[in-house]
């Protein structure tokens, strides 16, 4: 049963086609997700709907859309991409019947911990295995986020919800299509309503692995304006400074993966997979690390930074080699120069920023830091006091 009051909420049918209803999974903005049974085929499916009721004027443009999304994600079957059993329509709800997954959204893992490098680098390998497979055939997601990408049967990552997802031969070029997607998400081509290509959904899921490896969000703003204003234009600090943990090959891909400027991005999702995984290959051997394919992801334990004082005793006693316990090297297809230089920046930046706050707490410590600046500028003097003799000695042995 449907309503034209867009206010009303929808009430579940009883049956779609040849699917019978059973309950309601979720509610999104483009309608209402349904637990079904195939009587046919013995299945269960989940059956995705729309009312076209709902939309007015725009029932047309939405209609295609929902059909479009049968077509790009029925079009190919890959692992990593959920796949679409048929479509149809009952009176004024259009429906597709999909695979019903059982697991959890990356988003509910991410609102609780932080995950583990491990896990961070096959969740975002298996979804550019997804995307290079939706590439290859000319479909394009445009809203890759973790609410879109779904873990189940314990190792197994899926993309889910192609939408909004077009065909890149497709004619429609409307204003409200080009702003499709999640903002936080978006990339700078797509935020400018510019013509996409398959790198839009690559800058997309850099910025999910960012979200993952830092624990925190690349961009963030009290509004919408200001935070497209952020993905045009700033380039985030590396997820090393709020997570140590993060490997300097990890911090080159997310960069490549997020450059503003398409030539200079990845260009396709198999070389960044290729990276990801290339990247895992060098953690650490001995990790304790549960992979993705346990019962639960595995959560990163919180490791302390090196504080300021520590650093400064282990280069005064020459322990210090400023060596990381994990050192990586690039992989062989990372060839992005102007990427290494913008990191190298930041990287310095974050220095000079760390090193104004270790004068002022040498500063703040008191008689204590300023005794041992004495003392330095007191070992000073007797450098030079000594230098001045053996230059007077030697003068007058000669002459």
């Amino acid at each position: 049963m449907t309503t034209n009051d867009p206010t009303a909420k929808p009430v579940a049918p009883r049956q779609l086609g040849r699917y019978q209803i059973l309950s309601e999974l979720g509610r999104g903005a483009m309608g209402v997700v349904y637990k079904a049974e195939d009587p046919s085929l013995t299945r269960m499916v989940a059956i995705k709907t729309i009312n076209l009721a709902m939309q007015g004027d725009a029932r047309a443009e939405y209609e295609a859309r929902f059909f479009r999304e049968a077509k790009a994600a029925g079009a190919f079957n890959h692992p990593n991409v959920i796949i679409i059993y048929d479509v149809g329509r009952e009176r004024d709800l259009a429906y597709i019947a999909m695979e019903l997954l059982e697991g959890t959204e990356l988003r509910d893992i991410m609102a609780n911990e932080r995950i583990a490098l491990a896990s961070v680098l096959e969740i975002g390998a298996q979804v550019a295995d997804g995307l290079a497979a939706a590439h290859e055939r000319g479909v394009v997601h445009r809203d890759i986020k973790p609410a879109n990408i779904m873990i189940v049967r314990g190792d197994q990552v899926k993309i889910m919800d192609f939408g909004i997802a077009r065909l890149l031969t497709s004619e429609e070029h409307t204003q409200t299509g080009s702003l499709l997607g999640s903002p936080k998400y978006m990339s700078p081509e797509q935020i400018t309503g510019r013509a996409l290509d398959e790198r839009s959904d690559l800058f997309s899921l850099g910025v999910v692995l960012y979200e993952m490896a830092a624990g925190v969000a690349p961009f963030s703003a009290p509004d919408v304006t200001q935070l497209m204003h952020q993905i045009g234009t700033v380039v985030p600090r590396p997820p090393s400074v709020y997570n140590p943990a993060v490997p300097p090959m990890l911090d080159l891909i997310i960069s490549k993966a997020m450059t503003k400027d398409v030539t200079e991005r990845y260009q396709n999702a198999t070389e960044l997979a290729a990276d990801l995984r290339a990247c895992m290959s060098k953690l650490a051997p001995d990790s304790d690390e549960k992979k993705v394919g346990s019962d639960t992801l595995p959560l990163e334990e919180s490791k302390p930074r090196v504080d300021s004082a520590t650093v400064k005793t282990r280069r005064s006693e020459g322990s210090y080699t400023g060596k990381t316990d994990n050192p990586m090297t690039l992989s062989r297809k990372f060839d992005s120069t102007q990427t290494l230089q913008r990191l190298s920046v930041q990287a310095r930046e974050a220095g000079t920023e760390n090193d104004d706050a270790d004068a002022e707490s040498e500063w703040s410590d008191g008689s204590e830091g300023r005794s041992s600046w004495w003392k330095n500028r007191e070992t000073l003097w007797l450098i030079l006091a000594f230098a001045v003799a053996v230059v007077v000695a030697v003068y007058i042995a000669r002459y």
